[in-house]
């Protein structure tokens, strides 16, 4: 079945700040989720630099696949989705599983031309999102990590998205802190640019 809304079973947000939340959104199996070309236009743009270390944006990058770099995450934590992406000589569909994510450099690649996710067996994805009325003179840089980090500067935050510690955020985690993903675990970590 063809969708041009998002079909959530639920959705569960965790406030951050004024600017931004974290949500838990689980889609209904077996749906199919359209989204049009240049449809993140709401969110602020990052200077596009092209993806090396998430093999999961690279290998579509190197395929031909045009992206935009945002102040976004997103991260499967649950279940599988085809991506089909639109590629030079026609679609490209890439499966995500548990793990995949789209940052590197600060943000979060997404697709510039139009692509479909078809959902199946609880696909779950845990997103930062940008509220509508945000403040217009912050910006926000993002990291995802699943092993020890020591932090080069504070962070806003950092929130565990899977694992023991999942939907757990704290605040204002100073420079030099040791962050400490356990082996489920995929954290998040925000810092005001």
């Amino acid at each position: 079945m063809q969708e041009d809304r998002r079909p959530t079973v639920s959705d569960e947000t965790v406030p951050i700040n004024d600017d931004l939340d974290i949500n838990y959104g689980v889609f209904r199996n077996g749906f199919t989720y359209r989204r049009g070309a240049n449809s993140w236009r709401l969110w602020p743009m990052l200077e596009f630099v092209p993806p090396k270390l998430n093999t999961t944006i690279a290998e579509m990058y190197e395929a031909g696949v045009a992206w935009t770099l945002c102040e976004h995450v997103s991260i499967a934590i649950n279940g599988r989705s085809d991506y089909t992406f639109t590629g030079p000589d026609g679609p490209i569909t890439q499966v995500w599983t548990t793990g995949f994510h789209n940052v590197e450099n600060g943000g979060g690649y997404l697709p510039a031309g139009e692509f479909t996710r078809q959902f199946q067996d609880d696909f779950t994805l845990c997103c930062v999102i940008q509220k509508f009325k945000r403040a217009p003179d912050v910006r926000y840089h993002f990291e995802v990590v699943t092993g020890p980090a020591a932090l080069d500067r504070s962070a806003l935050f950092v929130h565990y998205a899977t694992g023991s510690r999942q939907r757990q955020t704290d605040f204002d985690v100073p420079a030099g802190q040791l962050i400490e993903p356990g082996p489920s675990e995929i954290a998040i970590i925000g810092r005001v640019r």
